[in-house]
């Protein structure tokens, strides 16, 4: 099956990844491209920057295509790559949504859908998506390579024991949050709390992660004890984002706000229990914070489990089986 990702910035990896998955893990039997990603995301070395092809190269593709993924929007690329809906409708075609396109502007962007695709099917990355889309949609989790991205960017950390045996002085703590956009992740709540927790606990740090590019946020993970993901705004939905998965290939806790019905859709959607440290308002946060601040051995617990999860959820296999599996069920 010959599959193309349509994408006019791969921002969050999400098309890449998914193609990226399903040729590593298919190997031949299936084939995967993406058309017009700007590979601006993901970009460490293992992995070539995508091209731009020209329209006539785009075209040739898509005719030659069994499923066409559209992320993000559907119109525009049937207006930049001159596309016939008569010549599309046959495939399968399916709409994948990643975030702000689709609670600000989704029943326009289905509506567009409805009238040039005809039967397709609607993919979330985010499980808090799930409640913008109708309910046969489907929740494909964001993929990423546990093994290529731990072998590029992994480090071998000093044993805290063995140093303190050595008289060295005992390690900081280091908290961090890198914001894609501090209103939707909320991030004025976590600068408040670690504002006020680096007055009383002096071996505490934060060190936010602001406009890096993807490998350098990657290089900087395996360096820091804590994440902090998402306190979303009311109305947006709680959940966690790319940054909570790739935090958790190097066993880090990520903190971040999940309400019941979430943590809900999570165990149908994945069959795990809550594997993040999750909190409810500020005087909650500031509890687990300093939890994690003083214990060691519950960060590492709390590591563990987000690994354990994510790459059950996450890791290429498990995402490019469910893609093949939603594909090969479409009519």
């Amino acid at each position: 099956m010959k599959i193309v990702n349509l994408c006019f910035q791969d921002f969050g990896g999400g098309a890449y990844t998914l193609s990226h998955a399903i040729n590593k893990i298919y190997k031949g039997k299936h084939q995967a491209i993406n058309i017009r990603s700007t590979g601006d995301y993901i970009s460490y070395p293992a992995i070539v920057q995508m091209k731009n092809y020209t329209v006539p190269q785009c075209n040739k593709m898509i005719s030659n295509a069994d499923v066409i993924v559209y992320h993000s929007w559907c119109k525009p690329y049937f207006e930049g790559l001159m596309l016939d809906p008569a010549k599309i409708q046959d495939k399968k075609n399916i709409l994948f949504f990643h975030g702000s396109e689709l609670r600000n502007v989704g029943p326009d962007i289905m509506k567009e859908a409805d009238e040039l695709l005809g039967n397709y099917k609607i993919l979330v990355s985010t499980m808090d998506l799930l409640n913008h889309v109708p309910k046969d949609a489907d929740w494909l989790a964001t993929c990423r390579s546990f093994s290529e991205i731990r072998r590029h960017f992994g480090v071998c950390n000093q044993d805290q024991t063995a140093l303190a045996s050595f008289g060295v002085p005992r390690k900081k703590v280091t908290f961090t949050h890198a914001p894609t956009s501090e209103v939707t992740k909320g991030s004025a709540l976590f600068y408040r709390v670690m504002t006020q927790l680096m007055k009383v606990l002096p071996y505490v740090l934060f060190k936010p992660i602001r406009h890096q590019p993807w490998a350098n946020v990657l290089r900087i993970l395996p360096t820091v004890d804590v994440m902090f993901d998402r306190n979303p705004p009311e109305g947006l939905g709680t959940g966690y984002g790319n940054v909570a998965v790739e935090a958790s290939i190097f066993k880090v806790p990520t903190v971040t706000k999940l309400s019941k019905e979430m943590l809900q859709i999570m165990k149908r959607h994945t069959g795990f229990d809550n594997p993040f440290v999750a909190f409810t308002n500020e005087d909650d946060l500031m509890d687990k914070v300093i939890q994690l601040a003083e214990q060691p051995k519950l960060r590492k617990i709390c590591g563990n489990l987000s690994y354990e999860y994510c790459k059950a959820v996450h890791d290429e296999k498990p995402v490019a089986t469910k893609f093949m599996r939603i594909v090969e069920e479409m009519k």
